[in-house]
């Protein structure tokens, strides 16, 4: 754990009250300040607005804690190459998302797995190792879906999501443990591997190519994988990317089970990479 259990938001006075009732709810401190700190590395975070994020710049990327941008979207260029490298490794759109508090919490702890943490239903799980396997989970996952009364769209994307990430899992050399929950507004599922290759780099650039192919993107060279991550986020509210690098990767998926909405990278409600010590 960081030292302390201590916050830095920079952010415009309406946000202030949403932020502080967010993180003192899952325990840490939060300092207020007026702009980035040169060095915050005794904080678990910092949190910025967009205009904070604009006003610092590249200065984001050396201040030694993880940075949460909140307010903002993937619909602009500098964030998406900002979050290229460490530690501004987190979007989340919406304040009052629950998901600032849970990411706030991972980063102050270090307990970073499990879907556990974004859904309080019993969570159910399979172990893929080849292609059969793989239609018989998604085949489970599908009727579970259904079971809660998912929209049929929602479960066509969520089919879709399942089939691409137990696809490169295997690809990477597997087995693939899928994991799966739903609470009465969302429905999570996770692929994990015992890889830990995955990098924030190729998550980040993965979007920025789907961005820069306007909603047509080619297949990567390596495989595809590029076009497999596009469709992935054009298909989540919220896309989390668990790495304990050389170890494990986690990649978890939120689907809304309350909204209706085309799917579109631009309206993905959170993302996040969280790397392991």
């Amino acid at each position: 754990m960081r030292e302390g259990r201590r916050a830095i938001c920079v952010c415009h006075d309406g946000v202030r009250p949403v932020v502080e009732a967010a993180l003192t709810g899952v325990g840490l401190a939060v300092e207020h300040l007026l702009q980035v700190p040169a060095d915050a590395a005794g904080a678990a975070l910092v949190i910025v607005d967009r205009a904070a994020r604009q006003a610092a710049g590249d200065a984001l990327t050396s201040v030694g804690a993880p940075v949460v941008v909140i307010g903002d979207d993937l619909d602009d260029d500098g964030l998406i190459t900002m979050m290229l490298e460490a530690p501004v490794s987190h979007l989340v759109g919406d304040p009052e998302d629950p998901d600032l508090g849970i990411t706030s919490l991972k980063l102050a702890t270090g307990d970073l797995f499990g879907i556990e943490k974004y859904v309080a239903g019993p969570v159910g799980e399979r172990l893929v190792t080849d292609d059969l396997g793989k239609r018989h989970a998604m085949g489970e996952v599908v009727s579970f879906a259904e079971s809660v009364r998912a929209r049929r769209s929602t479960v066509h994307r969520l089919s879709s999501v399942v089939d691409e990430l137990i696809m490169n899992a295997l690809r990477e050399g597997g087995p693939a443990l899928l994991r799966w929950a739903a609470d009465d507004h969302t429905i999570a599922i996770s692929v994990g591997d015992g890889q830990g290759s995955l990098r924030q780099r190729d998550v980040i650039d993965h979007v920025r190519r789907a961005r820069r192919d306007s909603g047509r993107p080619e297949p990567a060279s390596e495989g595809g994988a590029g076009l497999g991550l596009y469709l992935v986020l054009a298909n989540v509210a919220s896309l989390v990317v668990n790495i304990a690098p050389g170890r494990r990767t986690e990649v978890v998926c939120l689907f809304d089970l309350s909204r209706h909405s085309r799917p579109s990278i631009a309206r993905v409600r959170s993302l996040h990479v969280f790397s392991a010590a």
